[in-house]
């Protein structure tokens, strides 16, 4: 793979060779000769963890009411002067990932002075392992987890191995800066001015200190334990700085009698106002809920991994409760900490495929616990969306900060306006007794004026809806946008579905919404229907003006156009065959700003970031699987192996030569993609001609 390797031994990560098997056991990373190449992600209710492989913290982030997300980094603050700069919106991305290159740790508790190799096993979306040997004479087992009350803990402990008594370094590393998430974004619609870094750290006496930036208004408290008694901080000095991270750390040595052990603790919690971190003194102790009995079903297969890792980083790192019935869903916890409509469509329909499935997925006490998640997670969030999620324009905008607000100008996206309905109608499928709450929302004022709005949006000369932006981001030069009106054509029909569930068939409003999306498929077909200029073969242009121009592309982003068979968008021969003549197109070097075609791992990509698009290899997979096609689906499944990450989940892009991330290391979308094939392949008896290959591989 191009982010984990062929097996030496069981567990054993050797990158960049090829592909692991047994997923139920712990990565080995040999710390001499490689790195993780990504960090290790935790979280818990809006508290996220970045990890490297000392168990040190790279970034810690939560919940903001006024600024959306807060982050706490062993780094500068975003330079809030170069948003529109692109290749420093990316480096800026890779400040972590740099740091894991060089072997830099992060802030907290650090033993890793002398740190060779470590096992790392992500237990639980909140909770990692790491066990590793120092000195030749300690074995350490460190558990980093997000507690349930927020708090952030690092406990380790340290068993003498030797004959001899000895003693054992340690560092709390004090690198902190607190800053506000930047926001920063390759297809920039509107920054938001950054707060002023300037970091201010006070010694509260005993084992605690306290970070803050009055101007973010935010703080970070520190406890630091050796055997459970306070380590007091006295040699730490107050400081104050602005502009950079403020440098302390409490240094010390603990001794170990031979076949004895001792625990380190280092207890934070992130918060936007002044908290202190009670005595929990024989509580929550670090490695007491730990169990090595797996709770997904064939837990060392490839499949599972990537669907668990996938969903467990959606529960843990995604999900920002911003009060007790409203959850934001963000796109992931680094690099665009945003609600986006699209994406968090795709995130919870993953999440209500898994439940469900789980009792095919899920051992049955572990399905219980995740189908409760999944269910809070998913009304949640539609509260959100239609209470919270403000709409100043009367549609909703192209991303938002977790507290509902706005983050870009207005700019109208089409296909964001449609997800939104069709999570709604999807959740009544999935937990048809909450029709009631189902039923108020869709009778509510954010639902009748998204559609209202939507139907003054029609052109009334050509028939089509313009939008301002593709699915990508990325402005149009013609104003109707072939995808998004297969996404708008399956939102009309399901909400035309959903009203005739409440009312009769003969209804008004079912008859209206009956008749629009008749009209809208027809003229459709018929406006993106022409002969490709190079083949000549009937495909569906990706932009039209609604006359006589078009373009020919296709984008990773435009999923919809995978979907058209199977949402019956088209149903006669001849639609069929167009659609098929399309798919081959946009998977093909005829799409030549959207196809990267080198290397071994070429693809779908996007015109707006270079490499083949980890969505261009599901889309490649899910048209194989349509066609039942063996070979194309193994070949698909190979980039898709090779894509995926170490800890399983998936880069927006890789580079078409090595599989290695090329863009965003962090990004939800793709894994849900793959993950809800999964499970499809899962339940139609089809994984094993995806794992058949793995064996083969070996």
């Amino acid at each position: 793979m191009g982010s984990i390797a062929h097996e030496t031994a069981p567990g054993e990560a050797n990158l960049g060779t090829g592909v692991i098997r047994d997923f139920s056991r712990p990565f080995n990373f040999n710390l001499q000769s490689q790195t993780l190449g990504k960090t290790v992600d935790i979280g818990k209710d809006g508290v996220s963890l970045s990890l490297d492989a000392f168990g040190c913290v790279l970034q810690a982030s939560t919940f903001h009411p006024e600024h959306g997300i807060v982050v706490a980094v062993p780094f500068e603050q975003f330079d809030g002067t170069r948003f529109y700069d692109p290749s420093y919106v990316r480096s800026y991305r890779t400040r972590m990932l740099q740091m894991i290159r060089k072997n830099k740790p992060g802030f907290g508790l650090y033993l890793g002075a002398d740190l060779r190799s470590v096992d790392i096993r992500i237990r639980r979306a909140n909770m990692v392992c790491f066990d590793f040997r120092v000195q030749q004479t300690f074995d350490v087992s460190l558990v980093v987890k997000v507690s349930d009350s927020g708090e952030i803990q690092q406990t380790a402990t340290v068993t003498n191995i030797g004959s001899e008594p000895a003693t054992l370094p340690y560092t709390f590393n004090l690198c902190i800066s607190l800053n506000r998430a930047s926001y920063g974004q390759l297809t920039e619609g509107g920054p938001l001015p950054i707060p002023a870094s300037h970091n201010i750290l006070r010694r509260n006496g005993g084992g605690d200190v306290n970070i803050t930036n009055p101007i973010l208004g935010a703080q970070l408290t520190g406890h630091f334990e050796l055997n459970r008694d306070p380590v007091y901080v006295s040699s730490v000095i107050d400081q104050e700085v602005r502009g950079v991270p403020l440098e302390a750390m409490i240094s010390g040595a603990v001794s170990v009698e031979p076949g004895t052990s001792s625990e380190l603790r280092a207890r934070f919690r992130l918060s936007p106002r002044s908290t202190r971190i009670a005595s929990e003194r024989g509580n929550e102790k670090g490695g007491e809920e730990l169990s090595e009995t797996g709770s997904w079903i064939r837990d060392g297969a490839l499949t599972t991994y990537m669907l668990r890792r996938n969903v467990d980083y959606i529960l843990g790192n995604c999900l920002i409760p911003i009060s007790d019935s409203e959850t934001c869903v963000i796109t992931d916890h680094v690099a665009l900490p945003l609600g986006w409509n699209r994406d968090n469509y795709w995130q919870i329909r993953l999440l209500l495929e898994t439940n469900k499935y789980r009792n095919l997925l899920l051992e049955e006490k572990s399905g219980s616990k995740y189908g409760q998640q999944i269910h809070d997670a998913a009304k949640g969030h539609l509260n959100w969306v239609f209470k919270t999620a403000q709409r100043p324009h009367g549609y909703w905008h192209r991303s938002y900060l977790v507290t509902g607000k706005p983050k870009d100008h207005a700019i109208f996206q089409l296909d964001q306006q449609c997800y939104p309905l069709l999570e709604l109608c999807d959740y009544l499928d999935y937990f048809p007794d909450e029709s009631d709450f189902v039923k108020e929302l869709a009778q509510s004022d954010a639902v009748g004026t998204i559609v209202r709005l939507l139907e003054a949006k029609r052109d009334a000369e050509t028939g089509l809806w313009p939008t301002d932006e593709t699915p990508g981001d990325d402005a149009v030069i013609y104003p109707y946008h072939f995808s998004s009106h297969i996404l708008l054509w399956r939102t009309v029909t399901r909400l035309r579905d959903l009203h005739a569930q409440f009312h009769l068939p003969t209804d008004p409003e079912v008859l209206r919404l009956n008749s629009l999306a008749q009209k809208l498929r027809s003229q459709t077909l018929e406006s993106f229907t022409v002969p490709h200029t190079v083949t000549g073969k009937q495909v569906f242009a990706y932009l039209t003006n609604g006359c006589d121009k078009h373009t020919f592309y296709h984008d990773g982003n435009d999923i919809p156009t995978l979907f058209a068979r199977e949402w019956d968008f088209v149903t006669s021969p001849t639609e069929i065959s167009t659609w098929h003549n399309t798919m081959a197109f946009a998977l093909s070097p005829l799409n030549t700003q959207g196809y990267c075609n080198e290397g071994p791992y070429r693809g779908l990509g996007s015109v707006h970031s270079p490499g083949a698009w980890v969505l261009g290899y599901f889309q490649e997979l899910a048209y194989a699987v349509e066609r039942e096609d063996t070979a194309a689906m193994q070949e698909a499944w190979r980039k898709v192996t090779a894509a995926m990450q170490w800890d399983g989940t998936f880069p927006e892009a890789v580079d078409p030569n090595t599989a290695e991330c090329s863009s965003k290391a962090w990004f939800s979308w793709p894994g849900s993609m793959i993950g809800a094939l999964i499970i499809k392949l899962k339940v139609e008896g089809l994984e094993d001609l995806l794992l058949q290959r793995e064996e083969e591989a070996g």
